[in-house]
């Protein structure tokens, strides 16, 4: 690379007067940004300059030396749109006026999905390896997980052999990349092995927004205090975590550039819609994709769009959360109650019921959310399947003292009307007796001291396939079901086990094929639900959350759970022939 040609840094200054002029259209925090970098600019009693020069330098080598790797841009140079000069610029521009070193020792980019961070960030940690200087330069990529911390350094690793210019400084191996002056970069997770003795000159932390602590931001942070001007670069879309570390960064970030707080060392871009903007507005999707036209094309958000639409509620978060870069936690909304209560779901659940010829009677699959004893706990029995729908009948029991406690507080609560419902069934007392639901599930029911039973359950009712069980406070319960006869299977309460009977709740309720019969208990608990999201986009209806009781909606969503993960026991006829002879002699 020879020469520098400082009329690169033109496209930082026309950025910048282009946002607060309003020609390009920004949100909030980037405009902020703008104003903040061309005030600075104007600062003189201050210890930082913007260096031309020293900014045209990275932009020079990005431009010059690396190429795009994939699609049909594939092998061509790396030309760097505005918005992204406006962002290297400053990284690499902005020094001290003694000695030079870097102001910025903390870069976040905040960007929704498919605008090339992931590129942009090889491009920097490239352009540093070459031109900082430092002797054994150490550079990493890291995330929560180690795939994760490989999209970026696959990235260098792909730009690496598809740049001649690179390919003769560069050593691409399986697990690093050998740079210039005895360097190296590596791939780096929060599950490595150790992340000690590291000494880095840069760390490129993509998807902040999927680790749920801070810990391994930190202790890459620390372990750049001998290095003249490291850089901590996190690269992230937002997520469904929104009081996690990525989201108390942003926010914190988001005050120097009100001016509520001063942080001179940190340069901050969140591109994202402003909260009064529509999220099907394509005038305001430019705000969080900088990048549209270049690598994402309006048609593919349109597409996106449309389908959130379609189907509504989550997909409208999604779209949300990865497409106009909006946090969104555990308060989203669910399942709009028109859609619940449509003509088809609340069909009578029997139009579901898949009667086993052996058994004549329908196959079911309950859900039990069984709460502590002066609580809800509900029961779902779940008849059907993913094709025809998903059919519930509902139980729900509850001491008396329960209801007489909540009307206390609300006379016009829905409780006033649940000794009118047959399916709400009210036990004497300060507490539930559980004696109660063992009778409505295998019909056995002690009275007097004694063991008795009663036809009329859900055993004889139905061919029970399995009881899904939450493991807390049930012990007693499930033992004397288990001893009944009942096939009981405890049901894990985590996203592993509920988010995809969520997902498929949800879908089919969308459709009209979760068919309720109009149960106006269930109805109001639906109301009152309130997902959690982790990191990954993984749902599940949060209690803690919710703004009241939601154990209808939990034991529905465990029954589908045990319906789609039940497995039929194989039965061998041959070796059940052998036991009952004994020891093989006929």
């Amino acid at each position: 690379m020879s020469g520098v040609d400082v009329s690169v840094v033109i496209k930082v200054f026309d950025y910048a007067n282009g946002i607060i002029s309003g020609e390009i259209p920004s949100g909030k925090y980037i405009k902020l940004a703008a104003e903040r970098f061309v005030s600075d600019l104007d600062r003189e009693d201050w210890e930082w300059k913007f260096d031309m020069v020293e900014a045209s330098r990275y932009i020079n080598f990005i431009e010059r030396v690396c190429v795009h790797t994939r699609g049909d841009m594939a092998g061509k140079a790396f030309l760097l749109e505005p918005w992204q000069c406006f962002f290297v610029g400053q990284i690499f521009g902005w020094v001290s006026k003694d000695d030079g070193h870097r102001r910025f020792n903390t870069a976040h980019l905040f960007v929704a999905r498919k605008n090339g961070k992931s590129q942009l960030a090889a491009a920097i940690a490239l352009a540093m390896a070459t031109l900082d200087g430092d002797g054994a330069p150490q550079l990493v990529t890291a995330a929560t997980k180690r795939d994760q911390a490989k999209e970026v350094f696959d990235e260098i690793c792909r730009c690496v052999k598809s740049s001649p210019l690179l390919g003769k400084r560069f050593t691409v191996q399986r697990a690093e990349v050998k740079t210039p002056r005895n360097g190296v970069i590596k791939p780096l997770s929060s599950d490595a092995n150790t992340l000690d003795g590291l000494n880095l000159n840069l760390a490129v932390v993509d998807e902040f927004h999927a680790m749920k602590t801070a810990d391994l931001y930190r202790v890459l942070a620390s372990s750049m205090g001998s290095r003249r001007s490291p850089l901590m670069l996190a690269i992230t879309t937002a997520g469904f975590v929104a009081d996690g570390p990525c989201a108390m960064f942003m926010k914190a970030g988001k005050t120097v550039l009100e001016g509520k707080k001063d942080n001179d060392r940190l340069l901050i871009l969140p591109y994202e819609i402003d909260e009064e903007d529509e999220w099907d507005d394509v005038s305001s999707w430019r705000k969080s994709n900088p990048n549209l036209s270049v690598s994402i094309s309006e048609e593919y958000l349109g597409a996106q769009c449309k389908n959130a639409k379609l189907y509504g509620s989550r997909s409208i978060t999604e779209f949300m959360v990865k497409h106009l870069n909006v946090f969104v936690g555990s308060s989203a909304v669910w399942i709009p109650d028109d859609d619940w209560m449509s003509e088809s779901n609340c069909r009578e659940p029997r139009v579901t019921h898949v009667i086993d010829e052996k058994a004549s009677k329908p196959v079911a699959y309950l859900g039990l959310d069984l709460a502590s004893t002066d609580d809800i706990t509900a029961l779902a029995v779940c008849t059907g399947d993913a094709e025809r729908g998903w059919g519930f009948e509902m139980h729900y029991f509850l001491p008396q003292r329960a209801i007489e406690k909540r009307l206390d507080k609300d006379e016009s609560s829905v409780y006033l009307g649940f000794e009118e419902n047959e399916n709400v069934h009210i036990t004497p007392g300060n507490v539930t007796d559980y004696n109660v639901i063992r009778r409505m599930i295998s019909g056995h029911y002690v009275e007097d001291g004694q063991v008795k039973y009663d036809e009329r359950n859900l055993m004889e009712k139905y061919l029970v396939k399995g009881v899904a069980y939450d493991r807390w406070n049930s012990l007693n319960l499930i033992r004397d079901l288990e001893g009944d006869g009942v096939p009981c299977d405890p049901y894990g309460q985590g996203f592993a086990s509920m988010s995809f009977p969520s997902k498929e709740f949800e879908k089919c309720a969308l459709q009209g094929k979760i068919i309720h019969g109009g149960d106006e208990v269930l109805r109001w608990m639906m109301g009152n639900v309130m997902l959690r999201y982790d990191a990954s986009g993984n749902i599940k209806p949060d209690k803690s959350k919710s703004g009241d009781k939601i154990d209808g909606v939990v034991a529905a969503v465990m029954a589908i759970g045990e319906a789609l993960t039940f497995v039929e026991e194989e039965t061998n006829d041959f070796e059940f022939f052998m036991a009952v002879i004994g020891n093989g002699n006929v």
